[in-house]
């Protein structure tokens, strides 16, 4: 085979599979943080925590190259699975969709603020140990304190009882074949239409994990005073540009978050790029003294005007000096992000789109598929039988699948 020929046919291999596999991330961080924050309705990118425990503390990433000249765009850290796809459940479970549809529409008509909880919860969720519904479990073999309890998550967290009451429902019609990360995926697109945006198809095939550590929550969260580098750092860490970063972050359009999260820029000094009249509503809705309870602290929305509507808002809000997080405001303080805020906010059906397509890449990131994992039989438990083929609950490696090249 003449050199030409091996060339070519490396070239051919690496189109075909459109996948690279050799970009290794090792997450190994202390410290705390959590970041859009505050219970059912508090909002996106999941974060939403406890500032003041620990600090920011950025993964560690080993890239490893094909040859000269690859394009090294296409090798972020995250990893994206590309074996999901569109109708996974078609013939196995045909009206798997539309069960989950349906629980979300009915639990939506009693509390519209699942919608924002969703959004948190799933960020929570794939954000850690990938999209693998390891944050639903209460419990695991290992007997270690799980994603639920940590302090950027525990009693903040909202919706977990509708994936219940929608896995109790599949489990009814097709035992044993969707996956509570499949069912939050579905759950948390459904919920994104019924606050505003249009339907849009979510890929599925994922598989649950048994491993689910509060340990590992620290340090993997923006916090809610980061500033756009550190966001952006942390968002490219695991994948995501800075654009998709600054997309995402219109989560913020719905829900709200409590005191806590905001109160630094209200005493001692007011913040002064918070707009006036905001500022003292804020501080007339939060006092210096709060109750040391913090289940107690109250919640201010986002955008009060349209609270329960998933929309571009947000950006106008901190065009103006509304934003209600230091790390809201920050997008003002970047000169590139500034410049994306004013693009969508003269395009706000355009972030609609690109909103629905960041959702589906983050619901991709780190997924374990194929016989990996196991098909919970409950959300919040792991499976006990050696049949259900589970992971080892003291596993703690990296997880390697394929990575989606173009795209991502």
């Amino acid at each position: 085979m003449t050199n030409y020929e091996v060339l070519v046919a490396l070239l051919f291999f690496i189109t075909a599979e459109q996948s690279v596999s050799a970009t290794w991330n090792f997450n190994n961080n202390p410290g705390g943080g959590g970041f859009f924050g505050g219970q059912g309705g508090d909002n996106f990118p999941g974060l939403g925590g406890f500032p003041r425990r620990g600090g920011w503390v950025g993964n560690t990433g080993l890239t490893i190259g094909i040859f000269p000249g690859w394009n090294q765009d296409t090798l972020k850290p995250g990893k994206f699975e590309r074996g999901l796809k569109e109708g996974f459940y078609s013939t196995t479970c045909p009206n798997a969709e539309t069960i989950v549809r349906d629980t979300v529409r009915a639990h939506h008509k009693k509390d519209p603020t699942i919608s924002a909880g969703f959004l948190r919860l799933f960020f929570h969720d794939c954000f850690i140990r990938g999209c693998d519904a390891s944050i639903l479990l209460d419990k695991t073999p290992s007997g270690e304190t799980t994603e639920k309890f940590a302090p950027a998550n525990g009693f903040t967290l909202h919706g977990v009882e509708v994936i219940d009451a929608a896995k109790a429902a599949l489990e009814a019609a097709c035992p044993g074949i969707v996956s509570c990360a499949d069912i939050l995926s579905f759950a948390t697109r459904d919920a994104s239409v019924l606050a505003g945006l249009q339907h849009f198809p979510m890929v599925a095939g994922r598989r649950d994990g048994t491993v689910s550590l509060a340990s590992e929550v620290p340090g993997k969260l923006p916090d809610p005073i980061s500033t756009v580098e550190k966001m952006s750092q942390m968002f490219n860490q695991k994948g995501f540009s800075q654009a998709e970063l600054v997309t995402l972050l219109g989560a913020h359009s719905i829900g709200g978050a409590h005191c806590f999260t905001f109160t630094n820029r209200l005493y001692n000094a007011t913040d002064p790029a918070l707009e006036v009249n905001l500022a003292q509503k804020l501080k007339n809705a939060c006092p210096q003294t709060q109750d040391p309870d913090v289940t107690k602290d109250a919640k201010v929305d986002f955008d009060p005007a349209s609270s329960l509507a998933l929309d571009a808002s947000y950006y106008n809000q901190v065009q103006t000096g509304r934003g209600l997080l230091t790390s809201d405001h920050a997008l003002m303080n970047d000169p590139t992000t500034k410049e994306m805020v004013g693009k969508i906010v003269a395009d706000p059906e355009k972030w609609k789109r690109e909103f629905s397509q960041a959702l589906v890449k983050l619901s991709k990131l780190d997924v374990l598929v194929g016989q990996n994992g196991q098909i919970r039989q409950q959300c919040r438990a792991v499976n006990t039988a050696p049949s259900q083929n589970s992971q080892t609950p003291s596993q703690n490696f990296p997880r390697f699948p394929i990575f989606a090249g173009r795209g991502f």
